[in-house]
């Protein structure tokens, strides 16, 4: 099963639009201020989360006799982010799609990527997308092709600690071998070259961004 998440970072309507229609048999849940842009898009979700205090008051009550709504207290250990993906999970999604989730708040958006994380821990799948970047995170090997990728450059950068023995195939800048540090930027900006990519590592948590600019 699939959700989408509509947080409210930076998401054009005509993006989230184009993204939902695509996905017609997903889930859609409005965390809090990403009610405004569902609205804008013509998007009624099945969901609201959050406490609402970035969410229009008026919004909020119009959509929530349409919506299954789960409302939390200001007050509390988890973002709405946070909350919306532990709803989505106990309510069968496998792979969750977050839009919306990088903003103008590095704090939020910080805390978004590790929901990569914390939704890996779980067993199941996350992606965080927008219209210029698509960030996976891989505990484990994997090969993409070509026709998959989502933009022109992608980049690889170790989650926590180290990733060692980096053996990367069918990009411009191949790697045999190499370990990815936090502090070095050695897996930066790299392009896809050949029909598959092949990413193999040995040991970590490796962050795939794909980026269009």
């Amino acid at each position: 099963m699939t959700a989408i998440l509509v947080c409210g970072g930076t998401l054009t309507a005509a993006f989230l639009q184009n993204f939902v229609n695509q996905r017609k048999d997903a889930a859609v849940y409005a965390v809090d201020g990403g009610l405004a842009v569902a609205e804008e898009a013509g998007i009624i979700p099945d969901y609201l989360v959050g406490d609402f205090d970035t969410a229009e008051k008026s919004l909020v009550e119009r959509y929530e006799k349409q919506c299954i709504t789960i409302r939390h207290q200001p007050e509390k250990d988890a973002t709405d982010t946070e909350l919306a993906v532990d709803e989505a999970i106990s309510n069968g999604a496998d792979m969750i799609f977050l839009l919306g989730a990088i903003g103008s708040r590095m704090d939020h958006t910080m805390a978004n990527i590790h929901m990569l994380y914390h939704v890996m821990k779980q067993g199941k799948t996350a992606v965080i997308v927008n219209e210029n970047n698509r960030l996976t995170l891989y505990n484990a090997p994997f090969r993409k092709r070509r026709e998959d990728f989502f933009g022109t450059y992608l980049s690889f950068l170790p989650f926590f600690g180290e990733v060692t023995d980096v053996v990367l195939s069918g990009v411009k800048y191949p790697l045999f071998g190499r370990t990815l540090t936090a502090g070095s930027s050695l897996g930066v900006s790299n392009e896809v070259t050949g029909d598959m990519v092949t990413v193999s590592f040995s040991k970590g948590y490796l962050l795939m961004i794909e980026a269009k600019d």
